[in-house]
């Protein structure tokens, strides 16, 4: 509910009440009015009909006195013959019935009723009342001996009524105006001023700093309300900008920290794989080298020399191969592009191949190969390795004699999922939802730098895909799915 209907709510409330009282103390009064008519007209009937009474003629002198009525009473006449025997003339009258033709009219017109019927009437503050002759039946015709007319003055309560009903009518006007007037200022001044403020609020809300509220020169409690709120959206605008400069800093840093740290990664794994490196170029150079010894310093027949140099050539080509294996993990400028996924998982298995062999790993890729993605081939190979360097070192750590890496690749209409699974050692439950964090490692001190599934989770975010890990099942092991979307546009 708004302040308005708060405030008007009060006021209505308040003035309601007062109305309602007043409603019932006029409803009480004209109760009491009615009551005292009821017993005047009763009364009225009573003094008429005793008036009526020839018995009661000698009191006359009680209602005259010396020709002039009592002040209650307005008119006074005696119809002691019926109108169309006579002219409807009173045989005695007094008051306005002397003087007044309208009085005159209406007293005729009540007694010729009273006359035909042979019932009393009352109209206003005037009534005509018959005497019945004795031993006639009531209310037949020639029952009637005389009639009495008799008119009273309006009594000076009902002035009071009429005030009352005025001052009532008066109030609710009043009231009326006053809720108007307050809905107006209230309006003008408070509700107008702060449906602003709101609005202010509102835009301040959705970082809009470049409109204050509108002040309107006035000195009063909301203006000084709206100078400070408009002070505020200054601070705020200022503080905004500040931190938008510093956060843009620390994002620039942050990547430069993340890039470095990326590389350093890099430089890891592939110092994780130089003994296996090391040995596919030194065994190549060993031969190579005894051919090239043999060829200088021994004598020998053209078939035996072209033999020698063709074990130089396939060595030096096993070392170009090595080479190529090794540059292809190179640091180089990001260029995505749709590709099928066996082009990320071969080159790995082939730059890892040393350790499976050396380690008896049994390697098995499943799945559709050909399914397509899109993104840089050397990211994602560099991903890929990682995840599989960390199941040959999970290998080596449970010292099982059946180990095993499977690789299977799953695709729908949406995503292309990568699945690496090992019978390693696995991870505890509570190290799970840890192993993205930078520099968190299972491993012990000096064998893991806690950078590489940190890296893997950039580079498959970067590409718009996801990453998750769970122990397998059935158990021992690690599961890692790699999720990307499927690249449409291959064909």
């Amino acid at each position: 509910m708004t302040l308005r209907f708060k405030l008007f709510g009060a006021i209505g409330a308040i003035l309601c009440v007062v109305l309602g009282v007043m409603v019932i103390l006029t409803l009480v009064r004209e109760r009491s009015r009615a009551n005292r008519d009821r017993e005047t007209e009763r009364a009225l009937l009573d003094f008429a009909a005793g008036l009526a009474s020839p018995a009661d003629l000698v009191a006359e002198s009680a209602l005259v006195s010396e020709g002039r009525l009592h002040p209650r009473i307005a008119a006074l006449g005696i119809y002691d013959a019926r109108p169309e025997e006579t002219s409807a003339a009173p045989s005695r009258s007094w008051g306005a019935l002397l003087r007044d033709a309208e009085v005159t009219d209406r007293a005729a017109e009540m007694v010729a009723e009273v006359w035909r019927t042979g019932r009393p009437i009352r109209r206003g503050w005037a009534c005509a009342v018959p005497t019945i002759r004795p031993g006639a039946a009531p209310e037949s015709p020639g029952s009637v001996q005389a009639v009495a007319y008799v008119e009273l003055r309006a009594s000076e309560e009902d002035e009071p009524a009429r005030a009352g009903r005025v001052q009532f009518i008066l109030v609710l006007c009043a009231g009326g105006l006053l809720m108007l007037t307050t809905w107006w200022i209230v309006e003008r001044v408070v509700v107008a001023r702060l449906r602003a403020i709101s609005a202010g609020a509102d835009r301040v809300a959705h970082g809009d700093y470049s409109r204050p509220v509108e002040e309107s020169g006035r000195d009063d409690e909301i203006e000084r309300v709206v100078r400070s709120f408009n002070g505020m959206m200054v601070e705020f605008a200022q503080l905004e900008g500040k931190l938008k400069e510093e956060a843009g800093e620390a994002i620039v840093r942050a990547r430069q920290t993340q890039d470095s740290l990326v590389l350093a990664q890099r430089l890891a794994a592939t110092g994780r794989l130089a003994a296996g490196i090391a040995h596919e170029v030194n065994n190549p150079l060993a031969g190579m080298l005894n051919a090239v010894h043999s060829l200088r310093t021994k004598e020998m027949t053209p078939e035996r020399r072209a033999e020698y140099l063709a074990l130089v050539e396939e060595g030096l080509l096993r070392i170009q191969a090595t080479v190529a294996k090794i540059l292809r993990f190179r640091p180089h400028k990001v260029a995505p592009r749709g590709l099928a996924v066996e082009e990320v998982v071969r080159p790995v298995l082939a730059l890892a191949g040393h350790r499976i062999e050396r380690q008896g790993v049994e390697a098995v890729v499943e799945g559709d190969g050909s399914a397509p993605v899109f993104g840089d081939p050397y990211e994602l190979q560099q991903a890929l390795l990682n995840v599989i360097l960390n199941a040959l070192d999970a290998l080596e750590a449970a010292d099982r004699r059946d180990q095993r890496i499977s690789i299977r690749v799953d695709a729908d209409d949406r995503e292309v999922r990568i699945t690496v699974t090992d019978n390693g050692t696995g991870m505890r439950d509570e190290d799970l939802s840890r192993a993205f964090d930078l520099f968190f490692t299972t491993k012990e001190p000096g064998k893991g730098t806690g950078l590489g599934l940190a890296m893997v989770h950039k580079i498959v975010t970067d590409h718009g895909g996801r990453i998750a890990l769970r122990n397998a099942d059935p158990g021992p092991g690690l599961e890692v799915s790699i999720a990307l979307p499927r690249f449409s546009g291959a064909s």
